[in-house]
């Protein structure tokens, strides 16, 4: 019996945490103990490191393994790698590695009989499953190589029966579909555990020079776009023997005019406008080489598009199906971003509930609070054209932003992007916004340099006869608005601000007390608010949660000029757009009111169309607000379309289309080169030998009878995983803090 430890991190790295902790803690006592007798001070620190040691001794995960050995016969096991890789013709005199690795066998064939006079041998072939074989043929027919799953099935058999190795010949390139896509090296780990060695014979090649081969690899292009705004499209090209040759990369983009939801579209290159680079040329110089290319281009509508890139295909190339990869993308006719500037504060975290909207992105940039509140947090690159439909302003000064921020902000308010500015002790004229350029465009009145005008006390906000007109006040129908406005918790506080002397500048809410909350007014293009309060969050505390966010939803809506986009009630989406041949695809569905906010209570019916036409229905299952659907009948190359129809309560709610598409992949094919690395790394616990040193081996393994004779089993009882040793930290930390408690630190 001995001692054994299996920390959760390096040894480095755990003593680093154990010092980290022990410091804390002592630095801690120093400080909030410091008035405390030594008697009191001493057991407390003693009881909190005692802790901290319990919690190191459970990082080391310590155990006491004991060795048992016997006597009995074993097995060995010998994988043969039949998958479609094996086909290639990169062996002596030109000849497959399956016949290779059969010749091997015959080769060694006296020697696997000597053996079998000691052990159990036995031959099995994999590829995408593991398969017991008396006689290996030479079909290369597997249509995956799920190395790491093959492993773990050998795993499992070890449970019952006493496996004394294992020997693996394949080109060791790890090519599997899930479920079968297991880590090789994960899988070869835990048979290093059960004491399971692994020896493996590399065949093949991992150079291929002298096949000519171009694929696109690694398509990347973000899924959601927008209409009229330059695209990025990177892509990687892996060429083999195509050194020196000029290499034409190009974008296609489907064309849909005239074409209905379920029918694909003629694929083009776009033009080059706008400084967009729809096709380059590329000239690899190397016989294997991994090109980046950079390709982009300008949508011109919006929708659901089909996106290529393809390389056009060389005399002499044979396989040309992995020259071309393709992907969905969606192009929006506009994007509704928010760009919300605040100290972490109540209101910020229940204003961010606006990004659960389907069509609103509400991103958050907290600023420091402080004298200049965070000067130079905030860059540029928030205010450059487009970036942003709406900007709405917290508790931050002006000088957060600096001169050209607010210059720049201005000038995208002017050319219509959306601005809030609510209150706060450093909002407003109290911000030093008076004379600034965003200054200029508020609704209300700033003194230059005056303090912050606060009016105190409870507040119930109403809506102004013009109020009750506006798109932003309106939280339910015209006969119960008045209600329901009436019905909120009322806000803590507010700015004391006047509106400006404009005929365009509209007050929609007040206090009962006649205290101006909400004004509103129109700059050029844009449409520019300031609401002088900042407890909003009042109305979620007071399970007004609904009202809260049809306030503000409306409020962004209105400030980005989209109130009357309502968008579709029934939305599906296959999140990613590509997918492997037999790969299951999770597709997400939901419905939502005229507000936008989620319908629990939706049921949908499913139609998934395959690039053959053929219709299938998966079953939908509820998960929250949304509904999931799964759906694994991929095994065909191509476009799939589905259709959501929707419905409650047996009303209509409308239908919804998405598209997915199954690459036209050969797993084996794309990429046939050998990866010897992987095989060093499965042989970790064993040996990666030569191809001639296969009988060499089993003759000198034969001879040594290590493959036969004693079985060790190995047993560990852990120290640290079990109801004494967590009974132990609990004790310990209690009367911690019963002793903390006792003299006022807790």
């Amino acid at each position: 019996m001995r001692l054994v430890f299996d920390p959760i991190w390096p040894w480095p790295l755990v003593g680093v945490a154990v010092a980290a902790l022990v410091a804390l803690a002592v630095a801690f006592y120093r400080w909030r103990a410091r008035a405390l007798a030594p008697r009191v001070r001493r057991p407390l620190i003693g009881l909190r490191l005692a802790a901290i040691a319990l919690l190191a001794l459970g990082m080391t995960r310590p155990a006491l393994q004991q060795s048992r050995t016997e006597d009995s016969t074993g097995v060995l096991y010998v994988l043969l790698d039949n998958s479609r890789s094996m086909g290639v013709l990169d062996g002596p005199g030109s000849i497959s590695r399956r016949d290779w690795l059969l010749k091997l066998l015959a080769e060694a064939e006296p020697k696997w009989k000597k053996l079998g006079d000691a052990l159990d041998v036995r031959f099995f072939d994999f590829a995408a499953e593991l398969q017991a074989v008396e006689r290996p043929d030479g079909a290369t027919d597997g249509p995956q190589t799920a190395l790491g799953a093959a492993l773990d099935d050998v795993r499992r058999e070890a449970q019952r029966e006493r496996i004394v190795g294992i020997v693996l010949l394949s080109d060791g390139a790890q090519r599997a579909l899930p479920p079968r896509d297991i880590d090789p090296r994960d899988a070869a780990r835990r048979l290093a555990e059960l004491q399971v060695p692994i020896y493996t014979v590399g065949i093949g090649s991992e150079h291929l020079a002298d096949v000519l081969d171009v694929a696109i690899e690694e398509l990347q292009v973000d899924p959601l776009v927008y209409e009229k705004k330059q695209v990025p499209v990177s892509v990687r090209v892996r060429a083999l023997g195509a050194q020196g040759r000029k290499l034409s990369v190009r974008l296609l983009v489907e064309n849909r005019a005239g074409k209905r939801p379920g029918e694909s579209g003629p694929m083009a290159v776009p033009p080059a406008t706008q400084g967009a680079r729809p096709a380059v040329e590329i000239e690899p110089a190397r016989s294997a080489a991994a090109v980046p290319v950079e390709l982009s281009y300008v949508p011109q509508g919006s929708g659901e598009f089909k996106l290529a890139v393809e390389v056009v295909p060389l005399d002499g190339e044979l396989k040309t199906e992995n020259n071309r990869r393709e992907t969905i993308v969606s192009v929006q006719s506009g994007g509704l971003r928010v760009a919300y500037f605040d100290t972490l504060r109540p209101e910020q975290k229940f204003l961010r509930m606006l990004n659960s909207t389907e069509n609103i992105q509400l991103d958050f940039f907290p600023v420091r609070a402080g004298a200049l509140g965070g000067t130079g947090r905030i860059g540029p690159e928030l205010f450059q054209p487009e970036a942003y439909d709406v900007y709405v302003i917290g508790d931050v000064p002006a000088a957060a932003f600096g001169t050209q921020n607010l210059e720049q902000l201005a000038k995208r308010v002017e050319e219509g992007a959306g601005l809030l500015m609510i209150g706060g002790y450093r909002s407003f004229g109290a911000g030093g916004f008076a004379g600034t350029p965003l200054g200029k465009l508020l609704p209300v009145q700033l003194a230059s340099g005056a303090g912050a005008a606060q009016v105190d006390g409870q507040l119930q906000m109403v809506p102004t006869p013009a109020g009750l007109r506006h798109y932003v006040m309106r939280l339910g129908p015209d006969s119960e608005n008045e209600a329901l406005w009436a019905a909120l918790a009322p806000l803590e506080g507010a700015n004391r601000l006047e509106m400006k002397p404009d005929r365009l500048v509209e007050i929609l809410a007040r206090s009962t007390t006649g205290v101006p909350l909400l004004f509103a007014h129109q700059v050029g293009e844009a449409r520019v608010m300031a609401f002088t309060a900042d407890t909003t969050y009042q109305w979620v505390l007071n399970g007004q949660e609904p009202q809260h966010q049809r306030f503000w939803r409306q409020t962004v809506l209105y400030l980005a000029g989209m109130e009357d986009d309502a968008g579709n009630a029934v939305w599906v989406r296959a999140d990613p757009r590509n997918y492997a041949p037999g790969q299951k695809v999770l597709l997400r569905m939901g419905a939502r009111d005229e507000e936008g906010r989620p319908l629990a209570d939706a049921d949908f019916d499913v139609y998934v169309a395959d690039p053959q036409g053929t219709e299938h229905r998966p079953a939908p299952r509820r998960s929250g607000d949304e509904a999931l659907a799964d759906f694994d009948r991929t095994s065909l190359p191509g476009d799939y379309w589905v259709r959501v129809v929707g419905k409650r309560e047996d009303r209509p709610l409308g239908s919804a289309w998405t598209r997915f598409i199954v690459d036209a992949r050969d797993l084996e094919l794309d990429d046939p080169a050998a990866d010897f690395a992987l095989l060093d790394a499965i042989a970790s616990s064993g040996k990666r030998m030569q191809p001639d040193e296969l009988a060499e081996f089993l003759d000198g393994r034969g001879a040594e009878g290590t493959f036969a004779g004693e079985a060790t089993e190995i047993h560990r009882t852990n120290l640290w995983d079990n109801w004494p040793f967590l009974l132990l930290f609990v004790a310990v930390m209690t009367a911690e803090w019963a002793l903390r408690k006792r003299h006022g630190l807790a």
